[in-house]
């Protein structure tokens, strides 16, 4: 079943006539924004949305190390065994790190940065639209 955050992302597809691909990634990038905006954090930040259901995941990549210096970025190896069994030391997890609320300015930094990778990709799908048609006489 899908929610009504992605009756949304739909509906902004149709309506701009965007690869819904390109939302998305838009969007999870608002939400990788909005999370390093309000929680500062200086390990490396991916978020995902499932297509179908809607559902945002946080990740951020910590490096598995025997003696944790700075846990914004490092866990143990027993930490890590419990998130990926192939772990070891040096190597790298992702934990999910969703908060439960982004709260209001999470979502209009989010927003912002919606309206601005929407506004790019409509410039970019205009200018390939007419890319091939250079030195032509357009009415």
């Amino acid at each position: 079943m899908r929610n009504e955050f992605m009756l949304a992302i739909n509906q902004v597809c149709a309506e701009r006539q965007l690869a819904k691909e390109v939302v998305l990634e838009a969007v999870e990038n608002a939400l990788i924004s909005a999370y390093k905006r309000d929680f500062g954090s200086s390990a490396i930040i991916t978020a995902k949305i499932d297509p179908e259901t809607g559902a945002a995941h946080v990740y951020a990549q910590k490096t598995v190390v025997d003696d944790v210096k700075d846990p914004k970025t490092q866990l143990t190896l027993d930490e890590a065994l419990l998130i990926d069994p192939a772990a070891e030391v040096g190597g790298s997890v992702l934990v999910e790190t969703t908060p439960k609320d982004f709260g209001r300015i999470a979502a209009q930094t989010a927003k912002q940065v919606i309206l601005q990778r929407i506004r790019e990709a409509e410039r970019d799908q205009l200018f390939s639209q007419y890319v091939d048609r250079e030195g032509e006489i357009v009415l």
